[in-house]
């Protein structure tokens, strides 16, 4: 089963959280497609979200590679923010919007966040 998970909300959320843990769990068993966009790409920065008293993503994300999620960010959201994939806290594929809408048409479930 091929599901997309798109986080567009900002990291400083219980939510953003949780799209990533329940993703890197469904990985274990479907296709995910992460995608970060707008304000979501900000969970893949280097931020210090303990200054906050949040609990971090680092572990999650790196985990990531363990299962099958891939993510996905889009290009315009890195750049209005001014980050570059080298920024971020994992690799990622950098794509359109035009690229995005595809991947999420070819899901069979999408979860927006």
């Amino acid at each position: 089963m091929k599901v997309a998970f798109v986080i567009k909300g900002d990291p400083f959320s219980w939510k953003c959280h949780e799209a990533l843990r329940v993703a890197m769990a469904l990985g274990i068993s479907c296709e995910v497609s992460l995608i970060l966009i707008k304000d979501g790409v900000y969970a893949l920065s280097r931020w210090h979200p303990e200054d906050l008293g949040i609990q971090g993503f680092d572990r999650l994300i790196e985990n990531m590679g363990y299962v099958n999620v891939k993510v996905y960010v889009e290009d315009t959201s890195l750049e209005e923010r001014g980050l570059k994939p080298e920024d971020l806290l994992c690799e990622v594929e950098v794509k359109s919007i035009e690229d995005i809408r595809s991947i999420i048409a070819s899901s069979e479930a999408v979860m927006i966040w």
